[in-house]
């Protein structure tokens, strides 16, 4: 099966489907969606969200100011145990009332938004024991923000760039 356009590398891919076997997930940020399809092969359900709309970039990356949607459903909209929500996460997520054995964060990739959206699967307590799974932990943007939230705590697993936290 070919994969949408992403970052994941074939062990990180290979991490993330460890990690998200037979859970339910929320997957916060998909871009075109690599991480929803990985994740949907093995999760029993992704519950993913994005706005879509492009991120703020440097104009020698305009591919990620521009909207993802179409080729988000083109790669997800046949996926049977994938929820599609367009919405921005701070809006959206203090309505969840389910609870996920993982949450997968790859949106904004500034520190303040890596901080806003761990305490965001955190405070909400969307599970009471779980995983939080970051991509893109080798930017040191994303690493700062990880770290206001767990102080100087070191993943509990670190495949590539994606970094598993578990909470308690």
């Amino acid at each position: 099966m070919k994969l949408p356009d992403g970052w994941l590398s074939p062990v990180e891919i290979k991490e993330l489907q460890r990690l998200a076997k037979g859970k339910t997930v929320l997957e916060l940020g998909a871009w075109k969606g690599r991480s929803t399809v990985v994740m949907a092969e093995v999760a029993r359900y992704v519950v993913s969200v994005d706005r879509h709309q492009g991120l703020d970039v440097p104009d020698d990356h305009p591919q990620f100011g521009s909207d993802s949607l179409p080729d988000y459903l083109e790669a997800a909209r046949g996926l049977e145990n994938v929820a599609i929500v367009v919405a921005d996460f701070t809006a959206f997520l203090p309505l969840l009332a389910v609870v996920f054995d993982i949450v997968f964060v790859d949106g904004n990739h500034d520190a303040d938004s890596v901080e806003r959206d761990a305490l965001l699967a955190c405070q909400h307590a969307y599970f009471s024991t779980g995983i939080i799974v970051f991509h893109d932990y080798d930017l040191e943007s994303v690493r700062e923000g990880i770290t206001r939230v767990f102080r100087n705590r070191q993943p509990d697993s670190l495949v590539g760039s994606v970094a598993a936290f578990t909470v308690q």
